[in-house]
């Protein structure tokens, strides 16, 4: 190696890590920059809880299933890799959404024609969410940030703009079925930015899907500001192995898997990074791409204040059951995404996606997949159970709602202790104090689901941002040393 190399390491080897890894190796090269990369991943495989399971013709995704094809910097990605022609878009099933209201599966209503006509919720809750149009946006909007105090969480939100029934029914199932947390616990500014976007810049929640469809009237190429679920034909592993190859092929790259972090140190201007058997650097740079639980004890002799406030971002637990049937023992004809359950329904599902009906290819032919989500933020103690006890209590759910018959074929049951990062109130201003600290850190940057998003888009989209940094930051050093000389 020159004398002159930068090195990175980069902690973590989940979709933010390996994202930043990649668009670091790229933009040193834009900016001729001399650089090593090295990725610090504790698993035996790179990932995270990104990875597809095969088994005999299923199909199963470990976490996510896919990713909205609306953002930018994702698509980049995927351009990037050559994975154009492996993307797979979601079936027009997953326009059918449905939720568990009074012990009935009800679906979604797409128009306000067939909202108003809908059983969902009742007249006096529909004549309160119209209201909505009348409700002054409040003043203080965009400010969570810097007075945490501003900072409402979903449910109040909902509360304030569309009534309770709206918040109960419809916004608490859509935050379990995303972050698998509460609404009454969850920040608005922090878990659904957009949201607070449209109220400051609109006034109101109508009033933005009023203009916004004006806009969309005068661009006729706009699909929409929520794109369409999108996947791989191998499943998100496919993004992950890509990844990966990418890094090892690269002769300035190193994947190191098996390599559990345990400390990160500073000397002078450069960092060293140690685990069970081994202690590397110097290092330039150092991105912290693992959870905020993980990160918190790696720079724990760093800064004190950083890894309180790591440690401080809470995770909900999650399982996964995933069911396979034969198609001849499921009634329900599984025309849609699937169902999610609002907490009032006092259900020990979160949730039930239809596999095999949102992507081709999840199950054998003349089968079906089912993928139920128990636990969450609210529900815990479901994790006790073992595997037999949940997979008998999934079915118990399930068998009346989907006219399920007999045993089924395949049964995987997938545990995350800590499955996703949860944006409580005061998040937003929790991230403003660590990048204050950071400032006395020249050289460290965090990246990853625990802080500015949760999507596979977000984790993407904040890995173009910090790469970006990162190289600047090593222009800099440059520029500075060679003024010195």
């Amino acid at each position: 190696m020159r004398p002159n190399t930068c090195q990175v390491a980069v902690i973590g080897g989940g979709i933010a890590g390996l994202a930043t890894a990649v668009g670091l190796l790229d933009k040193a090269d834009q900016a001729g920059c001399d650089l090593r990369v090295t990725v610090f991943e504790a698993d035996d495989t790179p990932g995270g809880n990104l990875r597809t399971l095969q088994h005999e013709g299923w199909q199963l995704e470990w976490g996510p299933n896919g990713f909205m094809d609306s953002e930018p910097a994702t698509l980049r990605l995927v351009d990037r890799l050559g994975l154009g022609d492996r993307l797979l878009p979601s079936s027009d099933a997953t326009r059918h959404r449905f939720l568990l209201v009074g012990g009935r599966m009800m679906e979604i209503p797409t128009s306000p024609k067939a909202f108003l006509k809908s059983k969902m919720m009742p007249a006096s809750a529909k004549l309160r969410m119209a209201g909505e149009l009348f409700i002054p946006g409040r003043s203080d909007l965009g400010k969570a940030a810097v007075d945490p105090s501003t900072d409402e969480t979903v449910h109040d939100f909902g509360v304030r703009r569309l009534g309770r029934e709206f918040a109960e029914i419809m916004l608490d199932p859509m935050v379990k079925g995303v972050f698998g947390g509460e609404a009454k616990e969850l920040s608005l500014a922090a878990a659904f930015p957009r949201m607070v976007e449209l109220e400051r810049d609109h006034g109101g929640l109508f009033r933005a899907m009023i203009a916004l469809a004006r806009q969309r009237r005068g661009n006729k190429t706009d699909a929409g500001p929520s794109g369409n679920l999108t996947s791989f034909t191998g499943g998100m592993a496919d993004l992950v192995e890509a990844l990966a190859r990418t890094i090892e092929k690269s002769d300035r790259a190193e994947l190191r898997c098996n390599s559990p972090v345990e400390t990160i140190t500073r000397e002078m201007d450069s960092w060293r990074v140690s685990g069970p058997d081994f202690n590397l650097g110097p290092f330039t740079a150092v991105v912290e791409a693992a959870p905020a639980h993980a990160a918190a004890r790696h720079l724990a002799g760093i800064s004190e204040k950083i890894s309180t406030s790591l440690a401080r971002i809470p995770f909900s637990p999650m399982a996964i059951v995933a069911l396979g049937f034969d198609r001849s023992t499921v009634k329900h004809d599984l025309d849609g995404f699937g169902m999610l359950v609002p907490g009032r329904e006092k259900s020990d599902l979160l949730g039930c996606l239809w596999t095999s009906s949102i992507f081709p290819g999840r199950a054998p032919e003349s089968k079906v997949l089912l993928r139920a989500m128990l636990g969450g933020a609210g529900n815990p103690c479901i994790m006790d159970l073992d595997d037999e006890s949940m997979v008998a209590l999934t079915l118990s759910e399930l068998r009346h709602l989907l006219g399920l018959k007999g045993l089924p074929n395949m049964v995987r049951v997938i545990r995350h202790q800590k499955a996703i990062a949860q944006y409580r109130p005061g998040h937003l201003a929790l991230l403003r104090e660590m990048d204050l600290e950071m400032e006395r850190l020249p050289g460290l940057y965090l990246t990853g689901s625990s802080y500015c998003g949760i999507a596979v888009n977000a984790c993407v989209k904040e890995a173009e941002k910090v790469s970006a940094r990162v190289i600047e930051h090593l222009a800099e050093l440059r520029s500075t040393t060679a003024s010195e000389v």
